[in-house]
């Protein structure tokens, strides 16, 4: 696995999908490697984040719960939501609390930095990364076992995210990719109604993955989509990156 030229807080390593033009993170992104970009000031700087992103920062929109639209606080976000709650915060635990505006901006200033394509990956990307091609239910195989992943379908029960490397082993996908059931709902870069993969405006994006307090195993299939708001955040949503790999 050849790893980027930006020396990424650990744990961090690309798995190469066979056969694609593109490499996946092994784990969620951690709130040590989300930590780079807001030092760098990447809250600060425009050139980052898109028109919509950078309009929904500056008024600090937050998810309004009844209407399901986003409401103006007038506070600019700064950090992703729970940022500095200790429950949330560890180095090796999957940043939370992040929108896909700032998950977006956050790959758009890791490409600037590496030199390389890194962007959210598709729904599509995502879904052959958990599942490959032998039509398994979850990244492990066709059998539910709530023992694998971070979720809470009985008899399993679960308060909190836990370490990217907690289930390392148990829960891999084909590719040896880990986590891409349960802890963090994860963001795609396509857009719910018609599968764009353009990064502008303000759709509804996909969600893929389940997280630790969902209650059914369905959440947690490969195949299962969702969708929020791209201002959505919430402490059970995440993200991972993909590295486009030049095409041969």
């Amino acid at each position: 696995m050849e790893q980027s030229i930006f020396n990424q807080p650990t744990p961090f390593a690309w798995i190469t999908i066979p056969n694609k033009n593109y490499q996946i993170a092994k784990y969620p992104l951690t709130n040590a490697q989300f930590a780079k970009f807001i030092e760098a000031g990447g809250y600060s700087q425009r050139q980052w984040w898109t028109e919509a992103g950078w309009e929904a920062k500056e008024q600090g929109l937050a998810l309004d719960y009844m209407s399901g639209k986003g409401l103006p606080t007038n506070i600019a976000w700064a950090a992703p939501r729970h940022w500095d709650d200790s429950q949330w915060n560890g180095a090796d635990y999957p940043v939370v609390g992040v929108t896909w505006y700032e998950a977006l901006a956050y790959c758009c200033w890791l490409s600037k930095v590496t030199g390389e394509n890194i962007t959210l990956p598709t729904e599509e990307q995502w879904q052959y990364a958990a599942q490959g091609d032998d039509g398994r239910t979850y990244p492990w195989g066709s059998e539910w076992d709530c023992t694998r992943c971070n979720n809470s379908v009985k008899p399993c029960a679960s308060e909190s995210t836990t370490p990217v490397q907690a289930y390392e082993g148990k829960g891999d996908s084909p590719f040896g990719v880990v986590d891409m059931s349960g802890n963090v709902w994860e963001w795609c870069l396509s857009t719910y109604a018609d599968h764009s993969s353009d990064p502008e405006g303000d759709a509804p994006r996909i969600i893929k993955g389940g997280g630790w307090l969902f209650f059914t195993a369905g959440d947690c299939r490969a195949t299962f989509r969702y969708y929020d708001s791209p201002f959505g955040c919430y402490n059970f949503r995440g993200f991972r990156i993909i590295r486009l790999l030049a095409s041969s």
